[in-house]
This record gives structure tokens, sequence and C-alpha cells, in this order.
């Protein structure tokens, strides 16, 4: 599974490794001994003259990604990389990347592309609400008789005095 994850996530990541350290999280990058951290990984983007595009391999945090091989979704994950001999659904891969993007997050770097993040975040509400994967929103027809102008005069009591407000205003003036 770790030749598999580091040909999907390609320059992303400099090694993948099982990890011996984690034990409730299914996978966290860590960066290495000599190279940058995550906050300096922001530092650097964040850079008056930084293009991202542009952005150097060396100033970017060397990531080692550590997949945990005892989580229940990592073991779910190499069974669906054995069975389908090495090139999974679209489903699983999509799987891979959250696992990815979640352990980007807990180690505190930015995503790249977090609409692709909510993308699946969502997919993944849907499954567990009892949805398929890939409902569409319906549109419902909302009535709309009222006038909002009407509810803002029913919000303003009928005792009102706009005379006491404006004393009120004048005192404060004077303050």
């Amino acid at each position: 599974m770790t030749e598999w994850f580091k040909t999907r996530l390609g320059k992303q990541v400099e090694k993948v490794a099982v990890s011996n350290r984690l034990v409730d999280e299914p996978a966290y990058v860590f960066t290495s001994q000599y190279g940058y951290s995550a906050h300096m990984e922001k530092i650097n983007r964040a850079q008056a003259f930084a293009n991202q595009e542009k952005a150097s391999n060396y100033m970017l945090a060397k990531k080692h990604f550590e997949i945990n091989p005892n989580h229940p979704v990592m073991k779910e994950l190499l069974q669906r990389i054995k069975t389908s001999g090495g090139s999974p659904d679209k489903d699983t891969e999509e799987l891979a990347d959250l696992i990815y993007d979640i352990a980007l997050l807990n180690s505190g770097f930015s995503i790249d592309d977090p609409t692709r993040l909510n993308a699946k975040v969502q997919k993944l509400m849907k499954v567990g609400v009892g949805l398929d994967a890939d409902a569409e929103c319906e549109e419902y027809e909302v009535d709309l008789d009222e006038d909002p102008a009407e509810e803002v005069e029913e919000k303003i009591p009928d005792d009102y005095d706009e005379d006491e407000k404006k004393e009120v205003d004048d005192t404060d003036e004077d303050l």
C-alpha cells in the first residue's frame, strides 16, 4: 500500500511509510528532520512576492506520509487495493485522497484545493445519512406572499415614540 500511495501522491510527498507511532489516526504527515515545518511552509507561501506556481521545491516542506496499518479504514483501503489488483475504483481513490487531505490538516499544513475537500466531505455526509453519494439537490418552491417590509414593521412595538429616541440621542451627544 505504501508504493500505491507514493504513486498516487507523486511529488506531494517525499516518502510514504508504515507508522509505528500512530494510534488513533489513519494517517499523518510529518516533515523530515531538517526540512521546513508546516508553519514555515505557510510563511513562505504568504510572502508578498511568492507565487505558488513558481515556488521552488526547496521552499516547501519535505512531507513524510505515515499510515497506520492497524486503523480499520486503512485495513479496508488495503483490502480494496488488493482486490482491484492495484488499480482501485474512483470511490477508493477519492477515499485515499480524503485520508491524505485530512492528514495534512491534522499536521498543520494547508490544502491546495479546499473546494475539492469540501466536495468529498459532502459526499461522505450524504452516504452517512443514507443517500446516494451523487444525489443532486432538489429545488423546492418557496411561497413568498408576504412583503419583507411588512415583517419589519410588525417587529416595531406600537408604543414606540420617535421623539423619545431623538431626546435620548441628543443627551448622548452632550456627554
